[in-house]
């Protein structure tokens, strides 16, 4: 009875175009367009790249030690400076052109030259911060070092050591060679509203166990057949037939646009398993609830899915820092939180404690909104059909 059951609502499901197309088609389209509006954010805004500057000496100074400091920073496989050494005149005109971000003006002291930085352009404000702390950490090292060798002269050897000494006062975490790039956070909400709408699919089979909301369930609860065995088969044919959609729309991210999440392929598939039972048992619960029809359950499910992904960073991708920061109750129990949460974990830290507590959490909402609607069912009593 139980492969009967499962076998004939596999079929249903593969049948709903609507089902398919929310678990299926949308999130694919959607992670197209995220692809295109994107997939070159982080390389135009965020990745480091040499940034020139224009060096006039004036005056040569007879302590060298800032051109020195010039060029050691301006060598290596990935320079942090492009030196150009030119006059006055010829830097400014590079100034202007943008071809340089600052001028090291060189002579009884050393300054630095830049242009007002749009406020619009977020990079060339970060070059110029960055050229403005070389030169302000050069005077404070070099202002303790004169003083020191005015008052004590025969500790600058040991001062000079330690200057060149590089001191970390954090402590080193060990990381996953995972995915740093922030923008694919986007597509683990992504896959976290894929999973929640599964939902639908759970509805159904609430609602279809119900005689007093549809004609098929009219006929389930005259039917001999075990209640529960119905609910379990379809249950588990509904789980099969979403997660293979989970499946391909992950293997579409991960093979055609290529999206590194940062960790294998099988973790992403277990975590996306997880968040499909927490959607059908949604569903399930949502489906149980009331005589309301079908299509108003379905807005209930589409907008409580879309707050609890919108809550999670989907739309804004800050919005779960604000959530944390404001009430942090509200990121334990949502399950786009959870589930995206679960891919970012997985992508810095590997398999730790915090995924497998995530994961709990995934199962124990998923089994408390089984069993609420399974008792809700229960309960129901007609006194004709």
């Amino acid at each position: 009875m139980f492969l009967h059951e499962f076998k004939y609502e596999l079929k249903r499901v593969l049948r709903q175009k609507e089902e398919l197309f929310w678990v299926l088609l949308f999130p694919i389209i959607l992670g197209t367009m995220f692809h295109f509006a994107l997939g070159n954010l982080n390389n135009t805004t965020e990745n480091f790249y040499t940034i020139p500057a224009a060096v006039c000496v004036e005056k040569r100074l007879e302590d060298q030690t800032f051109e020195y400091v010039l060029e050691s920073l301006s060598k290596g496989e990935d320079p942090l400076l492009e030196l150009t050494y030119t006059d006055w005149d010829d830097a400014v005109s590079l100034l202007e052109k943008n071809t340089v971000r600052g001028i090291f003006q060189v002579g009884t002291d050393v300054t630095l030259n830049c242009v007002p930085s749009d406020s619009g352009n977020a990079t060339l404000a970060i070059e110029q911060s960055i050229l403005e702390a070389v030169l302000r950490e050069y005077k404070t090292n070099f202002t303790a070092v004169k003083e020191i060798a005015i008052k004590n002269p025969e500790k600058i050897s040991e001062i000079l050591d330690l200057a060149g000494e590089d001191v970390f006062y954090g402590k080193e975490l060990s990381l996953t060679p995972g995915n740093m790039d922030n923008t694919v956070q986007y597509y683990f909400n992504l896959i976290a509203m894929a999973c929640l709408f599964t939902s639908f699919a759970g509805s159904y089979i609430a609602m279809h166990h119900q005689a007093n909301l549809t004609f098929l369930g009219a006929r389930k609860c005259v039917s001999p057949n075990s209640k529960f065995l119905s609910v379990f088969a379809q249950f588990s044919a509904c789980l099969a037939s979403q997660f293979f959609c989970m499946i391909l729309n992950i293997l579409y991210l991960f093979f055609v646009i290529k999206i590194d999440f940062g960790t294998s392929l099988p973790l992403i598939l277990i975590t996306s398993f997880f968040g499909c039972v927490m959607g059908i048992s949604f569903g399930f619960f949502v489906g149980s609830i009331g005589r309301i029809g079908e299509t108003f359950k379905n807005g209930i499910m589409v907008s409580i899915s879309l707050l609890c992904c919108f809550l999670s960073g989907l739309m804004i991708g800050n919005m779960r820092s604000l959530i944390e920061s404001a009430c942090p109750f509200i990121n334990d129990i949502n399950p786009a939180v959870l589930i995206s949460d679960s891919f970012l974990t997985l992508n810095i830290y590997g398999v730790t404690e915090r995924y497998g507590v995530n994961l709990f959490k995934l199962l124990f909402i998923a089994v408390v909104f089984t069993v609420t609607g399974c008792f809700i069912i229960r309960r129901k009593t007609y006194a004709s059909l």
